[in-house]
């Protein structure tokens, strides 16, 4: 599927948006939400879940542990519909720290890293659509989930469904947060190691978080012209003449073009009316040619600055 259609599909998804919010934010409802992408955290594969409650945290599926939490706004999806995908997405809230090791769950042994680590999905509560990750940490079955009953508390839940033989830690820096409460049977065996006896099926470990009196700002974003290009036109239109599924930009400015307007064919030259008006409103005025695949309106993900950066861009072009 050409990569225009697959952010058109997402741009159509994506919920309707209250005055004020951003068109690319993704709105939690009335259950929880699971968004694969790439947020900040130490690895690439990263999962966000977001509840109706406010309550948002992201999970590592490399090392299978939950990083950080959020609360408030859920994420912005404008990473992934601009240019090629794959870029940054953003949380919209202040990352509360959990202060868990990179790998905290240990075998056996507390000091070594797991000798291995898979990630095996996750299954969601049919009600209340809230995941449970499921992973193998050296050859162990566990399942995850985590919940905050209270603001700035924070319960993980831990569950063995197939293991009873092996003592089990748990690796957390308790000195950042307010307190942390370990379930019954559980037990400090050092600094920041949490041991589960081998007979517990589950455990549970409740941070409560220090109260983070940091007001949320959202960034306003400040590209270039030709940050603007790569971010939203390169996956289309090239620079260089080279033929993709929109028209090459290379002599844009003063071309003669011939276009589709309210199902006549004209001749326009190409200038900064023209640009504005298919930024603003993608369908009006056709190129001769390119019918076929429809532009997605960016106008409301670019800030006016953006759209005059680009503009200025695109009247160098050579």
């Amino acid at each position: 599927m050409p990569l225009r259609i697959i952010a058109l599909f997402l741009l159509a998804t994506l919920p309707t948006v209250a005055p004020g919010q951003h068109t690319t934010d993704v709105v939690v409802s009335d259950h929880t939400l699971v968004q694969r992408g790439n947020l900040p955290g130490p690895s690439t594969r990263m999962i966000a879940v977001g509840s109706p409650e406010g309550f948002n945290y992201a999970f590592d599926a490399v090392h299978c542990t939950p990083v950080y939490i959020w609360s408030g706004g859920f994420i912005d999806f404008k990473g992934e519909l601009a240019g090629r995908g794959g870029g940054k997405l953003k949380i919209l809230g202040n990352q509360q720290p959990l202060a868990l090791n990179t790998t905290p769950l240990r075998i056996e042994n507390p000091e070594p890293a797991p000798r291995s680590i898979r990630f095996k999905g996750y299954r969601r509560n049919p009600q209340s659509g809230s995941p449970t990750f499921l992973s193998e940490v050296d050859g162990v079955a566990v399942e995850q989930s985590l919940s905050s009953p209270k603001p700035n508390k924070v319960s993980l839940h831990l569950s063995f469904p197939s293991d009873s033989s092996a003592t089990k830690y748990f690796l957390l820096d308790p000195t950042p947060h307010a307190q942390v409460k370990l379930g019954e049977n559980l037990r400090w065996s050092g600094p920041g190691i949490v041991e589960i006896p081998a007979h517990l099926p589950s455990a549970s470990i409740t941070i409560h978080l220090k109260s983070s009196n940091k007001e949320f700002v959202r960034e306003i974003e400040k590209l270039t012209g030709e940050e603007v290009f790569k971010n939203f036109c390169s996956a289309c239109h090239s620079i260089d003449g080279t033929k993709l599924i929109g028209p090459t930009f290379k002599d844009l400015w003063g071309r003669e073009q011939s276009i589709s307007r309210n199902g006549k064919t004209e001749t326009i030259t190409i200038d900064e009316n023209y640009v504005r008006e298919s930024i603003a409103n993608p369908q009006a005025a056709i190129t001769k040619g390119f019918e076929t695949v429809p532009m997605a309106d960016f106008s409301a993900m670019l800030t006016k600055e953006q759209i005059d950066s680009l503009i200025e861009y695109l009247k160098k072009l050579k």
